[in-house]
């Protein structure tokens, strides 16, 4: 495809797996670029959690010693969900948003090339901070651990998440630009993809500058010394806190969004029906995003926030519930009326409801303020994050994957290695993260490098380090299936390369 805004003159030229290499404008190149890179990325961040799991498996099995665990599970926090989950979630956006409202390029995509060249080069720093004397403040760097920490590490691992907030921020300018000039007259109507790609960017909008002021504050206090303690003290700590969950806790639902907006798509397409309620959906997206921006106190009962704080906190977490079990019932219904096809992405969008669900009730127990106040530090809550990232958006981002590759290659995948991979990946994350909500109500603290043993904890340990096991194996499916169907696969029929990229049924939606 020729493209007018080519940042040179030979870009048009480029064929093949060339083009991937370069500067491009072109949307679907940035989407595959941001895809294949946040690939790498979790590779590296799942050989973390495989080494975090050996050092975990058993009681006294120590090798990796406390300093060094604790740079490795920062940085496999910060590296899965800043440069793994991230930018897997704006490319998939990159590559499909554009179609999916009708246009032929992004508004402007020179926005786009640019946010994607900041990722690479985030995470060659965020790879340095562990050989520069680590970032072992955690992925929430929380202070004064992460001001008062020696060597480069915490400075290079600050200026890292600059870049990919950067990069953030420029794709959701881009996004929101390019939906705006293609959106229908009633604007409910807007593909549902579009639509959770427009509020994830607004919350993106909102929330990044709070983290762009934390992260310049910390740096440059990290530079000045402590004379200069900025977020050192007892106020300064709490500062620190609410502006990073401020951002956090929206981030969250920046990831989860599109995801949303993804099994939008797909249960319809194999349930051959309009979604149910469409215009209700896209207003539940909305109130979502809209409670995210009020509900960050939730990670906050125990360290300081004003005690008069922590109902309304309660209150505004335990809402988000209530549009997103709605959205999950509209999926229910659509499936229920329809006529299912059980292929690839559609047993990840059913994987994606059931886990969803899961990591939910668990947030919701997270938001009851007595019940967080005995778990926030367990294991329990390291449960809930991972069903809500790996069961929830990581699901989506496969499903969406698995859905749009014929459109965005020409070329089909195996089937059979796509089920596979998508009943190994469900499987995995339950064996994997629920004997975690057991370990919390046992007592076992999060961060710790070892446990004492004779208290049982043994056997779920293994559960989990055997769970950790099979999501690396399906993981190489998912590789190898990707890699050889997008050299060797068949082709794909011309009919359904030119059928529309969001599904637009013949007959009408259902009136709300």
């Amino acid at each position: 495809m020729v493209n007018e805004f080519s940042l040179s003159p030979t870009e048009a030229q480029l064929t093949g797996r060339r083009r991937y290499l370069r500067v491009s404008t072109d949307h679907e190149v940035i989407g595959v670029q941001f895809l294949v890179t946040s690939l790498a990325f979790f590779i590296i961040g799942g050989l973390m959690a495989l080494i975090i799991r050996a050092e975990q498996a058993l009681p006294g099995f120590d090798f990796l010693g406390g300093e060094n665990y604790n740079r490795l599970l920062s940085n496999h926090g910060s590296i899965m969900i800043f440069l793994s989950i991230l930018p897997a979630v704006l490319g998939l956006t990159h590559a499909v948003l554009p179609e999916t409202v009708g246009a032929n390029r992004p508004t402007h995509p020179k926005l786009g090339a640019l946010s994607f060249w900041l990722i690479p080069l985030a995470g060659a720093l965020m790879l340095a901070s562990f050989f520069a004397g680590g970032a072992s403040s955690g992925w929430t760097a929380y202070t004064p651990l992460s001001t008062q920490s020696a060597g480069a590490g915490q400075t290079l691992w600050a200026v890292s998440l600059l870049f990919v907030v950067g990069s953030l921020v420029l794709s959701s300018v881009s996004f929101l630009s390019t939906i705006r000039s293609h959106k229908p007259d009633v604007i409910l109507d807007t593909p549902l993809f579009a639509w959770s790609a427009m509020a994830s960017s607004v919350l993106a909008m909102i929330a990044s500058p709070v983290i762009l002021l934390a992260l310049v504050l910390l740096l440059v206090q990290r530079i000045a010394g402590p004379q200069l303690a900025l977020l050192d003290g007892a106020i300064g700590v709490i500062v620190w806190q609410n502006l990073f969950w401020f951002f956090a806790n929206s981030l969250t639902m920046i990831l989860m969004l599109p995801m949303i907006g993804v099994i939008c798509e797909v249960v319809p397409n194999y349930s051959g029906r309009p979604i149910v309620a469409h215009r209700s959906t896209a207003i539940a997206m909305a109130v979502i995003a809209g409670l995210a921006l009020v509900s960050w106190g939730q990670h906050m009962f125990a360290s300081g926030l004003i005690s008069g704080m922590r109902i309304p906190f309660m209150v505004a977490s335990m809402a988000v519930a209530v549009p997103l079990a709605y959205i999950v019932f509209v999926w229910i219904a659509t499936i229920w009326l329809g006529k299912v096809r059980f292929e690839t992405p559609m047993l990840f969008a059913l994987g994606f409801i059931g886990l969803l669900v899961i990591g939910g009730l668990s947030g919701m127990a997270l938001a009851s303020v007595p019940i967080n106040l005995q778990l926030q530090s367990s294991y329990f809550a390291v449960g809930h994050l991972h069903f809500a990232l790996l069961g929830g958006a990581i699901s989506g981002l496969f499903a969406g994957i698995y859905f749009w590759f014929p459109k965005l290659t020409g070329r089909d995948y195996d089937g059979g290695l796509g089920i596979l991979h998508a009943l190994g990946h469900s499987g995995g994350v339950f064996l994997t993260f629920s004997p975690m909500f057991v370990l919390g109500l046992m007592g076992l603290r999060r961060r710790v490098f070892d446990y004492p043993a004779g208290q049982n904890i043994e056997i779920f340990q293994l559960g989990v380090t055997a769970g950790a096991l099979l999501l690396a194996s399906t993981t190489m499916l998912f590789l190898y299936n990707m890699f050889f169907s997008a050299l060797r696969g068949g082709s794909v029929e011309r009919s359904a390369l030119e059928a529309g990229w969001s599904f637009q049924p013949t007959q009408e939606r259902d009136p709300v």
